[in-house]
């Protein structure tokens, strides 16, 4: 407890009066004095740049090689970042998890503690973390002291010159990123050997009141074939944990400080190679190198929102929701993991709603039991709502896998009104790393009390909750001009005069926001059913009642569609976008296998966004045929069979997804025809303006949540309307508004013809909860909806 205070005012101090501090000496791992110095910050310079490097490798010891020892072989950090290295594990445990090691009976791993100065991060901050794990058999444990503390910028640190003319010029000029040049950055880069496991499981990341944050993380993991055979037969594994908290809430004078934060992203990348040769069917590089799945998510509360009396991420968060965390795990030592995970989520599940059966686990009575009366603890023990989803994700392997092999891919988001009930939680699915870490269970120690107790903070009232979000300093409102103009000069460049309407555009924009339009979205309920059964919906004091349903809180509804409509406007608009620009952009000096290609890029890196999301990567596959069967229908027989580079490309793009078996359709094999990329094609095609098709896209899904809300019977057809007249069109402007102005952050030309792939990156979510119970839907036993 001492050292975490001295810890938080060491951070405080840093925040305060770094500038007028001087350098501090560090220690590296050996005890020897080295040049690592952290250097004061000088006007003008606010960047603090931070490396690490863990390089860890294995080894057999003994006669018979009973033992798998990890050693360190390179620990290097300089400030403000600090590893520290603790004991190895105890060499007494035997290699139970560990694939193809029966022989082995004893392992030592490595463990490794991550800390910075003052225990977090001040504005500039950038910190890089390198870690490889070497070798069959490596373990490596990646852990921190305590939270990561994200501290807001003292009266000193504002001071600065260019502090203070960053964030004027970027607020005046509407750029999304209002903080760019004073984000707290923190990038990780992670190798995993085949064999090898690693561990990286931080305590939750704390963003005070008005900082930015941003993380990218990446995570190489590789396996290795028999020379003779295709199928792999040594695979590294990972288990990793993305956590963040909703700030110093329960601190005396902070209770208003939820979600308060100015800026979060997040991204979250994994790879998997073949170490013995280049893959074959590999698109993303030349090395072998396939991209599985990319988890992101951004949070802007400086964008809309100041009229509301929440900011914008605690209405993506929900109402009491104040911890959200994402556990990847891929490999064969993560499966046991995975197990109990997807074991407790229906358990969590079955106490909202009926949930379906499944043969998932082996006939094993006494571990079954066993894992019973853990659950009936752990829920026991829990002191608040938990909302819990576990995805498998699919194409784990290249097409070599067998077909009865288990996913090794599945990543599990948690949603919790404490941390320390999302502790409890996981301390439960990651309890059988015990046997690879000797007898050390993660995060055990983190819990203090047999049961959640809730801290009594006083309720916060709407007065101080509206003065928290008008404090802070919004970004100028663009206008309606500004964002067409935006949109535009994205699609076609800036020196490019462009009139994209064509004759009958706003008819054909009518035809995509029409409800008999035959995609199939009405089949979708984009997690309002999930939702509803889970009982986010339902009534609570002091909350104002649906005139329809009085079991329905109309607020936390309202809120479930502001979250969602905002969510995927900002998600779809990069996408759509990137799709119009190979059609506005095409020429007859461009060919339309290279127009094809593009596409199948911009589908594939939608699938690896999606695949984290079972539902919504059906939901958006479903649409996205939906829209390819109805392309004769609106462009016309004649127009398909003209020479045109358009009609080519349909027709191209039609007879690959129907003709699986042709040599082309090789090419294919991992497009998936999902509907933002082809409705932005479809877009272009029938020239509706870019700004217009992203609205009417963005549309369609505020459409379809309140449909479905309708259609539940959690509102009226009058209410469901007023809903979508005050909330669907506030946020999809919002939505898109982030959306826009982020893709042009991304590129500085502003141009679609010197790559559309940096839009692409800017493509991410911002509606945890919907993330969370969109894949509870698999769960429900009665639905109506198809996702």
């Amino acid at each position: 407890m001492i050292a975490r205070t001295l810890s938080q005012a060491k951070g405080w101090m840093r925040a305060n009066f770094f500038p007028m501090l001087p350098s501090l000496s560090v220690l590296p791992p050996d005890g020897k004095h080295s040049n690592m110095v952290r250097q004061p910050a000088r006007l003008g310079h606010t960047h603090q740049r931070g490396h690490g490097k863990i390089v860890a490798t294995s080894s057999k010891i003994g006669h018979t090689h009973a033992t798998i020892s990890t050693r360190l072989t390179e620990l290097s950090h300089s400030s403000p970042m600090r590893l520290v290295p603790s004991r190895r594990s105890h060499p007494n445990h035997g290699a139970k998890l560990l694939q193809n090691k029966q022989n082995h009976t004893n392992i030592e791993a490595v463990i490794v503690h991550l800390s910075s100065y003052g225990g977090g991060f001040v504005p500039g901050d950038v910190l890089q973390l390198d870690v490889e794990v070497r070798g069959d058999g490596a373990i490596v444990y990646v852990l921190t002291q305590g939270g990561t503390r994200i501290y807001r910028p003292g009266d000193h640190f504002r001071q600065l010159n260019n502090y203070t003319h960053t964030n004027k010029q970027h607020m005046n000029e509407g750029t999304s990123n209002s903080t760019i040049q004073n984000f707290c950055q923190s990038s990780i880069t992670c190798t995993v050997e085949p064999g090898a496991t690693l561990f990286f499981l931080p305590d939750p990341t704390v963003p005070y009141e008005r900082t930015s944050f941003k993380e990218h993380r990446v995570f190489n993991c590789q396996y290795s074939c028999d020379r003779n055979k295709e199928i792999p037969q040594a695979m590294g594994s990972i288990i990793a944990v993305d956590w963040y908290s909703s700030g110093r809430r329960h601190s005396t004078g902070m209770e208003q400080e939820r979600w308060a934060f100015d800026y979060l992203s997040t991204r979250t990348e994994l790879h998997i190679k073949d170490q013995r040769t280049h893959m074959s069917n590999s698109r993303d590089d030349t090395d072998g190198n396939h991209t599985l799945l990319i988890e992101a998510m951004t949070l802007d509360n400086t964008c809309g929102g100041a009229d509301r009396k929440l900011s914008t991420a605690a209405i993506s968060m929900g109402k009491n929701h104040n911890s959200y965390a994402t556990l990847l795990l891929h490999g064969p030592n993560s499966l046991h993991v995975a197990k109990r995970a997807i074991e407790l989520s229906r358990r969590i599940a079955s106490l909202q709603t009926r949930v379906r059966q499944d043969n998932f686990f082996e006939n094993d009575e006494g571990d079954k039991a066993v894992k019973s009366v853990e659950i009936l603890q752990l829920l026991d023990a829990l002191g608040g709502k938990v909302l819990m989803s576990v995805t498998s994700v699919e194409n784990s392997l290249p097409k070599e896998r067998p077909s009865n092999q288990e996913q090794l891919t599945h990543l599990v988001r948690i949603l919790a009104e404490s941390n320390e009930d999302i502790y409890r939680v996981l301390h439960f699915c990651l309890k059988p790393c015990s046997e690879l870490l000797g007898g050390l269970e993660p995060y055990k120690d983190r819990i203090h009390s047999s049961i959640t107790v809730r801290n009594k903070t006083g309720k916060v009232s709407d007065a101080s909750c509206k003065s928290m979000v008008t404090t802070r300093v919004h970004r100028r409102k663009v206008s309606e001009k500004e964002l067409q103009a935006i949109a535009n000069d994205l699609v076609f460049g800036k020196d490019k005069i462009n009139d994209p309407n064509g004759t009958d555009a706003w008819f054909h924009a009518c035809l995509f926001s029409d409800s008999s339009l035959p995609v199939g979205s009405f089949a979708h309920s984009l997690g309002t059913e999930a939702a509803s059964q889970m009982g986010l919906f339902n009534h609570k004091e002091n909350v104002e009642r649906a005139p329809d349903d009085s079991s329905c809180s109309m607020n936390a509804l309202a809120d479930y569609v502001y979250a969602v409509s905002r969510s995927t406007a900002r998600f779809s608009a990069p996408i759509i976008l990137g799709g119009y620009s190979l059609v506005a952009n095409a020429s007859p000096t461009i060919g339309v296998e290279h127009v094809y290609e593009s596409w199948g890029d911009i589908d594939e890196y939608v699938d690896t966004l999606l695949r984290s999301n079972a539902p919504a990567h059906r939901a958006s596959v479903d649409q996205g045929l939906g829209f390819l069967r109805i392309v004769p229908s609106l462009l016309g027989k004649n127009n398909l069979n003209s020479l045109s580079t358009t009609s080519k490309l349909w027709t191209h793009i039609r007879v690959s997804m129907n003709d699986k078996n042709t040599v082309k359709a090789q090419r294919t094999r991992m497009i998936k025809c999902h509907a933002s990329p082809v409705y932005g094609i479809l877009a272009a095609s029938l020239k509706i303006p870019p700004l217009n098709a992203c609205r009417v896209f963005s549309f369609g899904a505020a459409r379809d949540t309140v449909s479905a809300a309708v259609r539940l019977n959690l509102l009226g057809p009058v209410a469901g309307l007023s809903l979508m007249n005050q909330v669907g069109r506030v946020a999809v402007e919002d939505g898109l508004e982030e959306g826009l102005l982020s893709m042009s952050h991304s590129h500085p030309d502003h141009s679609a013809t010197k790559g559309y792939k940096a839009w692409l990156e800017s493509a991410s979510t911002c509606a945890p909860m919907m993330d969370v119970v969109q894949p509870c839907h698999d769960l429900l036993s009665v639905r109506l909806f198809r996702t």
